[in-house]
């Protein structure tokens, strides 16, 4: 009698099941909805300089992204000693409580030994900020290559940052000099340059464009380089004791912009006028750099690769949904761009007291947003959001 029940209740569920929904709306009940994906952990293991005017734009629009797409966003702040990237990344990724994705930025040649303690741990990792070494690179490819769960990266094109600093450097000190009383000066440029901690990937490519900027061009000669390690009294020091060994020098090459303004200190010291007899550019677009970008003692800064790590979050939150960006790209650059005098106070504007939270970062996200078909992580998009003046694509 039972096996007679439950088959005649296999028999009628399919006819009763509508008539069951039907009863539930008339009587105001709603059909029971499918369960929302659960909320999405990612942690950041942050190597950037520990209070950095860099580092506080970076997590302060990586903190507004996740709350935009309900990110739970843990930080986990680690030097730049490869023993405890490397330790706390095995940390990050063990246990049951381990993330659904991994970030990370990558110091003193470790990469390759962090994408393996993820790719054990069945953790996919994506990359912001620094990337592997040239050397683990041509070894190891590039994203799902030879490591399956480094699903993709965000890096700066730090080799088109060098160049693009000597360049802006030289056409600063000719159009100078075109414009001097004094009339043009003979030769080449003489530039230094203040560089930053040698066994960072950042350094290096930053390093990389420097020369390649500076070989076989006859209108600029390196006069010398030297590392100040991302350390502003580094730079200040390094840069007067340059001043006194070269004292005809025209251009400083700052690595960031904390180099360029110990560069700056040290020649207001010595009685030099930057901005006018000695030129100084660097890189990151910190407030401090962008203000004295206006007042016209640093000729640019060159940044806008501090939303790296926001827009790290939309790809991870699309990818987590089924929308794998691999269908556009794997490998994202990040072109950085000049601040100049007559830039610098519309970034200042955003940058110096920055409210993160007024922008909308999932309008960014293709998952959010079905009609969206491209992503257009574009600095320009985001910060016309608070003019209203266009979409994520560009569009009024």
């Amino acid at each position: 009698m039972t096996t007679l029940r439950w088959r005649l209740g296999v028999l009628l569920a399919p006819l009763l099941l509508p008539l069951w929904l039907s009863s539930l709306l008339l009587l105001g009940a709603a059909p029971p909805e499918p369960a929302a994906p659960a909320r999405m952990r990612v942690v950041f293991l942050d190597a950037l300089a520990t209070g950095s005017a860099f580092q506080r734009q970076f997590r302060g629009a990586m903190n507004a992204a996740a709350h935009d797409l309900d990110i739970e966003l843990i930080h986990i702040e680690v030097a730049h000693w490869p023993g405890e990237i490397l330790e706390q990344a095995r940390q990050a990724v063990r246990g049951p409580g381990k993330p659904d994705y991994l970030i990370i930025s990558i110091h003193r040649d470790i990469g390759a030994r962090v994408l393996e303690v993820a790719e054990q741990a069945q953790v996919p990792v994506f990359v912001v900020n620094s990337g592997l070494a040239l050397e683990e690179r041509a070894r190891f490819g590039g994203p799902r290559e030879h490591f399956a769960r480094w699903i993709g990266q965000m890096v700066p094109d730090d080799v088109g940052a060098g160049e693009r600093l000597v360049r802006m450097l030289v056409d600063a000190a000719h159009a100078r000099g075109r414009s001097s009383p004094e009339g043009p000066r003979e030769g080449p440029v003489r530039l230094i340059a203040i560089e930053g901690q040698l066994g960072d990937t950042s350094a290096k490519q930053r390093r990389l464009g420097l020369r390649q900027a500076v070989s076989g061009v006859e209108d600029v000669e390196l006069l010398q380089g030297v590392t100040a390690a991302w350390r502003r009294e580094e730079s200040r020091r390094k840069t007067f004791l340059l001043l006194r060994r070269y004292p005809e020098l025209q251009a400083v090459w700052a690595a960031n912009d904390d180099l360029a303004l110990g560069a700056v200190q040290a020649l207001e010291e010595a009685g030099r006028r930057p901005g006018e007899d000695v030129l100084v550019g660097g890189i990151d677009w910190t407030p401090e750099a962008l203000e004295a970008v206006r007042e016209g003692k640093l000729v640019t800064s060159l940044g806008g690769h501090f939303l790296e790590g926001a827009w790290a979050l939309v790809l991870l939150y699309d990818h987590h949904r089924g929308r794998d960006f691999a269908s556009e790209r794997l490998d994202w650059r990040t072109a950085l761009l000049p601040a100049t005098r007559p830039s610098a106070a519309g970034y200042l504007e955003v940058l110096a007291r920055p409210d993160w939270e007024a922008f909308d970062f999932r309008a960014f996200s293709k998952a959010a947003n079905p009609r969206l078909k491209h992503y257009a992580f574009s600095l320009q998009a985001l910060f016309a959001q608070r003019h209203g003046r266009m979409d994520p694509n560009g569009n009024p």
